[in-house]
């Protein structure tokens, strides 16, 4: 799995926010769901080109790698890779093209909101 999503200095005026990156268009996505926008998980946005990840998405993002990392060592390892193996690949692919010590910075800077927003989405509290 790649990363599919543009790398951005800022946020670009128009884009939607989801739980893991900001959305160019989501009602012309690869993903369609049943009403004609987007209905892929919010760990697919990675894989998409409508995808813009900025500096406000990274240390989410590092914190959502750990914690897939996390449930990597308590889970059968098919089941996991199944359920989480592409969304950690692109992680893995974004974490290489941030740097280690942009990562490592992104991971010490995550916020308690950011935290729960990533709980929420493996929990399944989040709906796309």
């Amino acid at each position: 799995m790649v990363l599919a999503a543009e790398l951005r200095e800022a946020p670009v005026e128009g884009d939607a926010m989801t739980a893991t990156a900001d959305c160019r268009d989501f009602e012309d996505g690869p993903y369609p769901g049943p009403d004609g926008r987007c209905g892929a998980s919010f760990l697919a946005c990675l894989g998409c080109t409508n995808a813009r990840i900025h500096p406000g998405h990274h240390a989410r993002l590092a914190h959502l790698h750990h914690a897939l990392a996390r449930l990597r060592s308590a889970m059968n390892p098919a089941l996991w890779q199944a359920d989480w193996g592409d969304a950690h690949a692109r992680l893995e692919h974004l974490s290489r093209r941030l740097g280690p010590a942009a990562w490592t910075k992104a991971l010490s800077e995550v916020t308690d909101d950011e935290r729960d927003l990533i709980d929420d989405l493996l929990t399944g509290g989040l709906a796309a």
